[in-house]
């Protein structure tokens, strides 16, 4: 019987082949995707998982009075951690990059990072070669990824090898497995704490300096708010400060904690993960649609078969397996192809979401994920049909009824009504998306970013070399002076840091003014600056002057719109008295414009700009003139390696900084873009078989139209109304169901756009315009075909 079942079915899906086709191609795209979006999801809700008894472990926080907490914390940290005796092992991780030089060989590591020994403690690697006891023993030893030896070392062993990190040599004590891709921890290279210190003793005992992260595993079962009090507690009483708290972040939070703007973790979006999850569904389902109206349409052809099985003894049961069958037999083949489909286009996805999946026959997650989209996508298609088969009566061919019922009818225009309304809402949130970062550009189009280059002092490895502070800021205008004399420079200024994204950020208690409200809980961002970056980046004066270039401003300070308002400063604003806690004192010279130098998810906040001498600037920023990038780079380039040759040379232009701030959005949008534009190509086929089987089906009816007189219009314009109806409902749906999901995401920034009425209109729009195309191609052709044809009793 189930022979009998596979050779009916295989026989039905090959002699419809336009069908069989349309069903194919929908199927395995959206079976494709499908498999995709769950493995990306999977893995985000799986991060750092895989460390044996995660749930015991946690980063060290630390909360200053009523503010937010942040994940930096003071090196004495952990041994007040130690003494608490309530943690089981407690381990630093301060970042550590640098310039590995391999045989003469210059590599530049940026995700190197220095630990504790009870690091491994806390965290699982699989040690490949080598052993992790030498590399705790020997301050001076390190450790490699096994990619990152592959780069550095080729097939050789590199257990033993010395290698020279910036100025001092290692040992390569352990190569380890690659950090899996659900892990928030991806670093390339570890060295131990000691080797850190050696260079930074005064972090020993400092706790103002908060540059590194702790982690702890606790004990099972451990009550986590007493080891919270009682460590705050005991850290007031060693540090002399009670004015912080600490917070215990669980391991599996860190992922997902957006308030965080750390870039030492990779970090995800819940909402990411639940909008992709519906998005795969809908997918799945709206090419589903395409198959189940196309077969309970065929049913109706095949009403005399199913009417003549049944007199013939065959039951419900028989024909519900029939049809069935046939639908797992048609995804079984999608299947196949939506295999090779990803296989083609894994690298895109990986780039894409930033991951390194891979599809293997022997990967058990991987068929979970097919044998589970087998399922549903088989459950989807085939139930209704089945059912609706099973369940006709013979009787009623006899009588001149066909399967297709008024209520089979109904369904089958509630589901192109749903399919379409998928599409509209995918259109509303493109858009949506795409004018939000629009705003976004416009936002950081307030100061000019256009054609300047910033570049970051190696200072770590100055300082390794022996340079102290003095030697450091005369190197740096020793390179600025060789800069200046390129003729296609128009600018360079130093900076502290850049003047978007990450800049140093204090509470009001690190400044005073007249009249200040020390109840006031602002954060205060501070940059320093010379004079000339006005010229460069184009700030916007609202009231006073920028600095003089004699330096006679040198502690006077310009500050934004914000920080007037927030920390409110009296009138009239310029000349009032402005400065740091325990320096002498300066006055506003100064009021710039208000520009976004986080990104919009965050409030604009006070920003206080000085010129003052004392202040380390590793940042340079250069100005190029128009049409010598190319050439001005290569000179630049030879600049730093004549001043600089133990380190390789990195710079970015400010406009890539920007794209940082919006990388994930940027991500979802293209993302989004892709399956909108997969939901429409579905859609769009669905309706296409739907109108060839509506024109074929009223084909005599037509020919009779057209001997009584009736146009070609009158005819395409008949054919077309149905369904061009039916999409103009799914618009109706969609559109306030588009604006729901757009205003819930939009919630999340701090500056929006308003989702205007135009939005709907051209979402509907093309949506319309997409399905009257499809339809008018058959409605077309059935009304310009010969009337004695269609006609012709055969």
């Amino acid at each position: 019987m189930l022979k009998t079942y596979f050779k009916t079915a295989w026989r039905n899906i090959f002699r419809n082949k336009t069908t069989t086709l349309i069903n194919l191609f929908g199927l395995s795209v959206a079976l494709g995707a499908f498999v995709f979006i769950a493995l990306w999801v999977q893995n985000e809700l799986s991060f750092d998982d895989y460390h044996k008894n995660a749930k015991n472990d946690f980063l060290v926080q630390m909360k200053y009075k009523d503010n937010g907490v942040g994940p930096i914390t003071p090196l004495p940290l952990a041994d007040v951690l130690k003494i608490s005796g309530e943690v089981e092992f407690v381990a630093r991780m301060g970042r550590w990059p640098g310039t590995l030089n391999v045989d003469g060989n210059l590599f530049d590591e940026k995700s190197g990072i220095a630990v504790d020994s009870d690091w491994f403690k806390i965290f699982d690697y699989t040690v490949l070669n080598g052993d992790i006891r030498s590399f705790n023993n020997n301050p001076f030893s390190i450790i490699f990824t096994q990619s990152k030896a592959k780069q550095l070392f080729g097939n050789k062993n590199p257990i033993g090898q010395v290698i020279k990190l910036d100025t001092t040599l290692y040992q390569v004590s352990a190569i380890v497995k690659d950090n899996p891709i659900n892990s928030s921890l991806q670093f390339d290279m570890l060295v131990p704490m000691a080797a850190r210190l050696a260079y930074r003793k005064g972090d020993i005992n400092n706790w103002g300096n908060f540059s590194y992260r702790t982690f702890v595993k606790v004990y099972p079962n451990t009550n986590i708010a007493s080891i919270v009090r009682n460590a705050t507690v005991l850290m007031g009483q060693i540090w002399g400060n009670t004015d912080y708290s600490l917070v215990l972040q669980p391991l599996h939070e860190l992922h997902f904690d957006t308030n965080s703007t750390d870039p030492a973790f990779r970090r995800g979006s819940h909402t990411a993960v639940f909008v992709f999850s519906i998005l795969a569904v809908l997918l799945l389902i709206s090419a589903s649609i395409n198959y189940v109206n196309l077969t309970i349409a065929e049913a109706n052809v095949r009403t005399k078969e199913i009417s003549i099985r049944k007199i013939m003894g065959g039951n419900s049961m028989q024909l519900f397996l029939q049809f069935l069958t046939e639908s797992f037999l048609l995804c079984l083949i999608a299947l196949a192809l939506s295999f090779a489909i990803m296989r083609l286009t894994l690298p895109f996805f990986d780039k894409l979401t930033e991951t390194d999946f891979r599809l293997s026959g022997g990967s058990g997650i991987v068929w979970v994920f097919l044998l589970g989209a087998l399922f549903i996508s088989t459950l989807l298609n085939g139930v209704f049909p089945a059912l609706t088969v099973a369940l006709f009566k013979p009787l009623n061919f006899l009588h001149g009824s066909t399967i297709l019922k008024f209520t089979n009818l109904l369904f089958r225009k509630g589901l192109v009504v749903f399919q379409f309304a998928i599409g509209v809402i995918f259109i509303i949130v493109t858009i949506v998306i795409f004018r939000q970062m629009q705003l976004a550009q416009a936002s950081a189009a307030q100061y000019n970013r256009a054609q300047v280059v910033s570049l970051e002092l190696p200072s770590q490895k100055l300082q390794k070399m022996g340079y102290d502070q003095q030697k450091i800021n005369l190197f740096s205008q020793t390179f600025k002076n060789d800069l200046q004399v390129q003729s296609s420079i128009q600018g360079i200024v130093f900076a502290s840091s850049s003047i978007e994204g990450s800049m140093n950020s204090n509470g009001i208690k690190n400044w005073y003014w007249p009249g200040m409200d020390t109840s006031v809980k602002a954060s205060v961002a501070n940059i320093t600056v010379e004079p000339g970056a006005k010229n460069i980046f184009n700030l916007q004066m609202e009231e006073g002057r920028w600095f003089r270039e004699d330096k006679s401003d040198k502690q006077n300070y310009i500050l934004n719109e914000t920080a007037v308002n927030e920390l409110g400063i009296r009138q009239p604003v310029i000349g009032q008295t402005f400065a740091r806690r325990g320096q002498d004192t300066g006055q506003i010279i100064g009021v710039i414009k208000d520009y976004s130098f986080s990104s919009l998810y965050n409030k604009i906040d006070p920003l206080v700009i000085g010129d003052y001498e004392d202040e380390y600037r590793p940042y340079f920023f250069i100005k190029i003139a128009p049409g010598n990038i190319p050439k001005t780079m290569d000179a630049i380039a030879a600049i730093w390696k004549r001043n600089i040759p133990e380190a390789p040379f990195e710079y970015r232009f400010m406009n890539q900084a920007f794209d940082n701030l919006y990388k994930d959005d940027l991500k979802v949008s293209k993302l989004v873009l892709l399956f909108s534009c997969i939901s429409i190509i579905i859609s769009a086929l669905g309706l296409f078989s739907l109108s060839a089987f509506v024109a074929e089906q009223r084909r005599k009816e037509i020919g009779i139209r057209k001997v009584m007189g009736a146009a070609v219009t009158q005819i395409t314009v008949m054919l077309s109304r149905e369904f061009l109806a039916l999409v103009l409902i799914a618009v109706m749906i969609a559109s306030p169901i588009g604006y729901w999901v757009m205003n819930m995401w939009l919630q999340n920034f701090t500056y929006k756009i308003d989702v205007s009425w135009w939005v709907y209109v051209v979402a509907g729009s093309m949506v319309l315009f997409i399905a009257l195309i499809t339809v008018s191609f058959h409605a077309i052709r059935a009304a310009i075909a010969n009337p004695v044809k269609t006609l012709r009793n055969e």
